[in-house]
């Protein structure tokens, strides 16, 4: 069964997007897992501090880029946060691309779906995350999920979208 990471930058409804594509994807055959990374406090990435911040925060830093490294998909959820991609998951990547042996391993052909649900539709960010991702080896499916309040879930569409993403792990 092939494993899946689902990430939400937030707890807020990025967090309440990734549990509804968590149980799609359940309901799909995949093993799918949902973290927030609100919840692994993360310190900023300051490259001349890296070694000591890594030796405090090993345990915290290894957990996660062990979910990365261990999985077959990877599904991001979060808002669109200035333009562009939330500092939150950037930091994250940061991390992940200093405490794995190459720095692509976390992302390196993964392939990856990003989804947000942001106050308008979150073109911005899922531009940006898509260049990301690709520039660390992900393969990002062209297909995405954009909700907001004016345009809500569709369950049907995102299941076809996730069935496509499963298919491709």
């Amino acid at each position: 069964m092939k494993k899946i990471l689902i990430v939400s930058a937030t707890k807020n409804s990025n967090f309440a997007l990734s549990k509804k594509l968590e149980k799609i994807s359940t309901k799909l055959g995949a093993n799918a897992r949902t973290i927030s990374l609100e919840n692994f406090s993360l310190p900023l990435y300051v490259n001349n501090l890296e070694t000591d911040i890594k030796n405090q925060n090993e345990e915290t830093i290894n957990k996660l880029s062990k979910y990365f490294i261990e999985t077959d998909g990877i599904i991001f959820c979060a808002p669109e946060y200035n333009g562009s991609i939330p500092p939150i998951v950037v930091n994250a990547i940061a991390w992940i691309s200093v405490t794995t042996d190459n720095w692509r391993d976390g992302f390196n052909n993964k392939i990856a779906l990003i989804c947000t649900s942001s106050g308008g539709p979150g073109m911005k960010f899922l531009s940006s995350m898509r260049l990301q991702l690709e520039h660390l080896g992900s393969i990002v499916l062209p297909r995405t999920i954009s909700i907001n309040k004016s345009n809500p879930l569709n369950e049907d569409s995102a299941g076809k979208i996730l069935n496509q993403f499963i298919k491709l792990l």
